[in-house]
């Protein structure tokens, strides 16, 4: 069985600012992990990297016999808005398919040069179970909200499925 978190790490409506935010988040990631001790913890929003690898500390402190690591596109460098993924490497074997995703964004951009054109909103990760071997392909996508109408946020989450759908023909086996 695999066993999944998704957590939204942006200030929302908050007045607090990231420290404050950061032991918050902490004592949750801490709790959820030695509670329900996920496989897979998927991220999102603007939080700063050290507190990202706290994040990775904190899932492999609180889960016996896991070791995480985070896979991430960082969308601003300077809000550090990302999407992440956290997977246990005891768990799972990372397939680097770096290549497939570009040739199928390549591929895209023959006919339309503006397709998805910012892929660093999404992550894909190959990971391969190490006991068994099935693969899943793991995605994580953070659509634009701001300075973007709903018709062009429509196309942007279209083309990105789209995008999704190109990489998971080509890792098929």
């Amino acid at each position: 069985m695999i066993s999944a978190l998704c957590i939204n790490l942006g200030k929302g409506k908050t007045e607090l600012h990231e420290p404050e935010r950061s032991s918050k988040i902490d004592d949750f990631v801490q709790n959820v992990a030695s509670e329900y001790k996920p496989d897979i913890v998927f991220s999102q929003d603007a939080y700063a990297t050290k507190h990202l690898e706290k994040i990775t500390t904190n899932l492999s402190n609180n889960i016996e016999g896991s070791r995480f690591v985070l896979k991430k596109n960082v969308i601003n460098e300077n809000t550090k808005d990302h999407v992440g993924i956290f997977l246990n490497e005891k768990i799972y074997l990372i397939i680097d398919i770096e290549n497939e995703c570009r040739k199928v964004l390549e591929n895209k951009r023959v006919d339309n040069a503006d397709f998805f054109n910012e892929d660093k909103r999404a992550v894909l990760v190959l990971a391969k179970t190490i006991i068994g071997g099935q693969k899943l392909l793991l995605s994580s996508f953070h659509a634009k909200k701001n300075k973007i109408n709903d018709p062009q946020r429509e196309k942007h989450i279209i083309e990105f499925f789209s995008y999704l759908e190109g990489v998971a023909e080509r890792v098929k086996p």
